[in-house]
């Protein structure tokens, strides 16, 4: 009968790898699209995704190399320096939040560019969408400083240990900042760009590449969701901190942890992945209707 360290091992080398490099891959193709093209870096909602993208492929990168050479092959990484155990939390940590606020700040966008109000419309233009990046990376790069401080080595675990900062790490981070946040913000926010699109007094009024997008919003708003769930839901019944030399009765444990982490990334890179390749096929973000009167 085959154990649950080789059916661990099995699953990450076949469906994980061919998941996470698939992903990441998509994640360059999107950069690479996104910026090479002036009429993308040129709208709020491509320059938000093309953040978002960035964000995205190193996360994936930062979470997926290390783990899958530390299944595969015994090798933790993260005990081998307390650096890096300090530094992949902090990246991970962070790149995560950014991902999920640029996905919320793409659909606000929308919102902004379908209002009937000149000076709410106003509100999306390149600049602003400039400053807004620049303030809020700098707020999720102060906001997890403390992973370089309360994350150590200890009993061969690279995990968290402070008690306040591991609470706020499950609960806030995690729950609130990863999950409830951009489930609330992709719903309104998605709900309200539809609302303006439909009080125009002739349908014709919207270009199709706007009805497109529209479409596209209520597509982001699961592409956020699906990806951090899974995740949030055995993050409360087990530490996400699951080493490999951990004992052999939790070997089902460290299996379905690897597996929920390869749906994970399966949602979280491949999902957002199509939206965005069917986003660049067909339209531009910021086409605005002809008239909104």
């Amino acid at each position: 009968m085959l154990s649950w360290a080789v059916v661990t091992k099995m699953v990450i080398l076949y469906a994980g790898s061919a998941v996470l490099f698939s992903s990441l891959f998509g994640c360059l193709m999107n950069v690479i699209i996104f910026s090479s093209f002036h009429m993308y870096r040129s709208q709020p909602c491509t320059f938000y995704l093309l953040i978002a993208a960035l964000t995205r492929f190193t996360h994936l990168l930062m979470i997926g190399i290390p783990r899958g050479i530390a299944i595969l092959f015994n090798v933790d990484l993260t005990l081998i320096s307390l650096e890096w155990c300090k530094m992949r939390f902090y990246i991970v940590s962070t790149c995560f939040g950014l991902e999920m606020t640029f996905e919320c700040l793409a659909t606000i966008d929308r919102f902004l560019i379908t209002s009937r109000k000149v000076y709410v419309r106003q509100l999306s233009n390149i600049k602003m969408a400039h400053r807004v990046t620049a303030g809020l990376i700098a707020v999720w790069l102060l906001q997890n400083i403390p992973y370089l401080i309360f994350v150590n080595i200890s009993s061969n675990i690279c995990a968290i240990y402070n008690d306040f900062w591991q609470l706020y790490s499950t609960y806030v981070n995690r729950w609130v900042l990863y999950t409830a946040v951009p489930l609330i913000v992709c719903i309104v926010f998605g709900i309200l760009a539809h609302r303006n699109m439909r009080s125009l007094k002739r349908s014709r009024q919207l270009q199709k590449a706007d009805r497109q997008l529209f479409y596209m919003i209520f597509g982001q708003i699961i592409a956020t969701v699906l990806p951090v769930i899974p995740s949030a839901v055995f993050n409360v019944y087990s530490p996400s901190a699951i080493s490999v030399n951990q004992a052999a009765e939790r070997d089902s444990d460290y299996f379905a942890f690897n597996l929920l982490n390869v749906l994970c990334v399966l949602c979280y890179g491949q999902t957002p992945k199509s939206r965005d390749n069917r986003f660049c096929a067909q339209i531009r973000c910021r086409s605005k209707p002809s008239s909104l009167a």
